[in-house]
């Protein structure tokens, strides 16, 4: 009875220092292949910035847009690179390259471009507004640590 408490007091623990991971600040940076979205370290994908930003209006309307641009960018990106990389792989292998493929292929990148476009204004737009909704109380600093004691192994957290 008692590890099945323990267990069930290191899951409350658990989720609910996930639940202050939300109220971090949400960092972004140009990369070598567009914005990069960071929390305490940790990468973000768009599907993450949507759950952080949750509960927060406006920072998740805009969000939600970025996710979507996000989608559609992706969709069109790989089937341009699909349609412009087989006729290139074709004429490597010594082939005759089908051009208009090719040409259709930049076509899908090319539309691509506006919806990453519109994923770096709307997720830029939603980051700028949860960092603002964010009070500096909840910005403070937490550690965890595993001691030991004459009662045996515990987890200690600090804020």
């Amino acid at each position: 009875m008692k590890f099945l408490k323990s267990i069930a007091i290191l899951s409350l623990f658990i989720v609910s220092t996930g639940c202050l991971a939300q109220n971090e600040p949400i960092e972004f940076y140009k990369g070598d292949f567009g914005m990069v979205f960071t929390q305490n370290g940790k990468i973000l994908k768009p599907r993450d910035l949507v759950s952080i930003t949750e509960g927060q209006i406006q920072a998740d309307i805009y969000m939600k847009k970025a996710k979507l641009n996000s989608d559609w960018a992706s969709v069109f990106g790989i089937i341009g690179g699909a349609l412009v990389g087989w006729p290139v792989g074709t004429a490597l292998a010594g082939g005759d390259p089908n051009w208009v493929l090719a040409g259709a292929g930049a076509g899908f990148i090319a539309i691509s471009i506006p919806f990453a476009i519109g994923y770096k204004k709307n997720a830029i737009r939603g980051a700028n507004i949860h960092n603002q909704n964010i009070s500096t109380a909840s910005r403070m600093v937490h550690t965890y640590q595993l001691t030991a004691g004459s009662n045996g192994l515990g987890i200690t957290f600090s804020f």
